[in-house]
């Protein structure tokens, strides 16, 4: 299969399967049903929702395929697997951003599954098992899950002496070190990074300001017992707990399979 030729016979076949299933819904709706008793208008409404839909559909299709033309430009043909694009693994992926191609009009995510399906057959993502996982992801999160996402990957270290000397595996290990920490007060940035942390794509550290009393190895005299009570006391009236989230590890190969961040032409 020729690298440019963005729609191998495989994805024309889904995308067929993909607009016929569509039409069948509509058409079998009950909304369709109310539409029918309508003579005249009601067949040529219900014309004008699929075909409409499919157009759609279509647009979406190309729109993905184009991000998915200009990624595979952008890594060079020699470091893709042509093969893999013909494998039934690949055909899976391909169904799963077909069917999210009906349900979503948002431009950002229709790039990503296409840079996605093109990251796919590249050396560092063809062996990995969690592709179907990072293109599932795509349907669940929002933008505002990827804008937090995006504010907490890892910036590389600027430029100085004490950089100069250092070698790729090394600044890249301490730019992933020092890399970006929220702690939400609450609200919804809170509820987001709840979401991501419990799909795994970012990690949460708890702290309490209750502290271990300083209490005397040995107490002896009533004083000592008051002055102990006293401490722990104030200690657990009012305690603050912070919470704060940092970027993962699969957090940061999702990103990365998403072709996210996008990299800024100067």
């Amino acid at each position: 299969m020729p690298i440019d030729d963005p729609q191998p016979e495989v994805a024309l076949q889904i995308t067929d399967a993909s607009k016929r299933m569509l039409q069948d819904k509509i058409l079998s709706s009950a909304f369709a049903g109310t539409l029918s008793l309508i003579p005249g208008v009601g067949g040529a409404v219900i014309e004008l929702m699929t075909e409409l839909a499919i157009q759609r559909v279509d647009n979406r299709v190309n729109e993905m395929f184009e991000h998915f033309t200009n990624k595979i430009g952008e890594v060079g043909e020699d470091k893709v697997d042509r093969e893999w694009f013909r494998s039934e693994e690949f055909q899976t992926l391909l169904f799963e951003a077909f069917r999210q191609l009906n349900v979503t009009h948002d431009h950002e995510k229709i790039e990503m599954l296409g840079t996605a399906l093109a990251n796919s057959g590249t050396s560092g993502f063809r062996d990995d098992e969690r592709k179907d996982l990072f293109v599932h992801f795509v349907r669940d999160l929002t933008r505002q899950h990827l804008n937090v996402l995006l504010k907490l990957t890892a910036r590389p270290l600027q430029s100085g002496p004490q950089t100069a000397s250092l070698d790729e595996e090394t600044a890249q290990r301490l730019s992933w070190s020092s890399r970006p920490i929220l702690k939400p007060r609450g609200g919804d940035n809170l509820l987001a990074l709840q979401m991501l942390h419990a799909y795994g794509l970012v990690e949460e550290e708890i702290t309490s300001s209750i502290k271990e009393p300083n209490t005397p190895v040995r107490i002896t005299t009533e004083s000592q017992v008051r002055s102990a009570w006293r401490d722990l006391l104030k200690n657990i009236q009012h305690p603050v707990v912070t919470r704060s989230f940092r970027l993962s590890v699969l957090g940061d190969e999702f990103l990365k399979f998403m072709g996210l961040p996008k990299k800024t032409t100067q």
